[in-house]
């Protein structure tokens, strides 16, 4: 929450005043009053928003919620496949299920053609990253064992088109996709369930804009602080196939990339953003720490792709799967 420094409203209302013939206990009331409701005028925007309220999480509780959905699906699967073996000869007797790091890296692969295809579309950045979010949420509660990535990435991609309004009709869409209606029909209600409804996704770009304005003040090199610019943005792209969305602001994270760019560029980022820096040091670490060592920042490789894709076809859930007898 942001704080009042020197009876002054950084929204830019006007300073306290107080009467002249006010005792000095008046005048002490007075001015809490005013700081209480500074306070709440004060109140970020992005504290009352759903994401900040729902989707917020540390590491190690995703990790845990990501290993408990992983864990009772294959237990889920183990009992179907065992009921369809039943009634169909020929199934596969040794299965391989997909560990939680395998369905991260086929996650990852999918969220890259999102990219890939909005950028195709001529799509703005926080479209394609509202989509990416949106999968990476859906994900949280279901495994790609449960609903093929493929599928629920049309459906991801249909409805961010809708809440940013770039609107498409189905019909083109599918037929863009070479898929068919059905394909994302058949998941819509189901994603938008899992998404508890939430649509509104905020994201890193905007404060980036934001920072890059205020640092405009005071540069004497508009230059490079537009390459900064420009790689902050780039990294804010990288951001979106990690975790850093469940697990920090977008302000952070925009700052965090700003702070990068600033040291590849050889760019002044301490003098220029002394006012944010001092007391979010440990939190612009830890998230240029994920930046630089997360795995999934770098593409993988389409090989380990194909194998993982390969072993998901003789693992998928039979009672979500149309193909099947259950």
């Amino acid at each position: 929450m942001s704080t009042v420094v020197e009876n002054k409203d950084t929204n830019g209302a006007a300073p306290l005043t107080t009467t002249s013939g006010s005792s000095s206990s008046d005048q002490a009331e007075n001015a809490k009053a005013e700081g209480q409701l500074k306070e709440v005028q004060l109140k970020q925007l992005y504290e009352q928003s759903t994401q900040y309220n729902h989707w917020r999480y540390t590491q190690a509780a995703l990790d845990n919620l990501r290993n408990k959905v992983n864990q009772e699906a294959i237990a889920c699967i183990k009992q179907n496949i065992g009921e369809e073996r039943l009634s169909v000869d020929g199934l596969p007797k040794d299965l391989s299920f997909l560990k939680v790091e395998e369905e991260l890296a086929l996650l990852g692969f999918y969220e890259r053609k999102i990219v890939q295809i909005f950028q195709h579309w001529k799509l703005p950045s926080h479209t394609t990253a509202t989509a990416i979010v949106y999968m990476k949420r859906f994900y949280l509660e279901n495994t790609v064992m449960d609903y093929h990535p493929k599928d629920v990435m049309m459906t991801c991609m249909f409805l961010a088109r809708k809440t940013e309004n770039v609107l498409m009709n189905i019909e083109d869409f599918t037929k863009a996709l070479k898929a068919l209606p059905s394909a994302i029909l058949n998941l819509e209600f189901l994603v938008c369930k899992n998404l508890r409804f939430h649509f509104t996704v905020h994201h890193p770009y905007r404060p980036c804009l934001g920072f890059f304005y205020d640092m405009q003040a005071v540069t004497d090199n508009m230059e490079r602080l537009q390459r900064v610019y420009e790689a902050a943005l780039k990294l804010i792209d990288t951001s979106l196939h990690t975790d850093l969305c469940f697990l920090y602001q977008p302000s952070q994270i925009a700052l965090a990339a700003l702070r990068i760019a600033c040291q590849d560029e050889s760019y002044d980022f301490e003098s220029t953003t002394q006012k944010y820096n001092q007391t979010l040091l440990p939190i612009l670490e830890s998230i240029e720490n994920v930046l630089k060592t997360d795995p999934r920042c770098v593409e993988v490789d389409r090989s380990v792709v194909q194998e993982i894709d390969r072993r998901l076809k003789t693992c998928k859930d039979p009672a979500k799967n149309p193909e099947s007898l259950m």
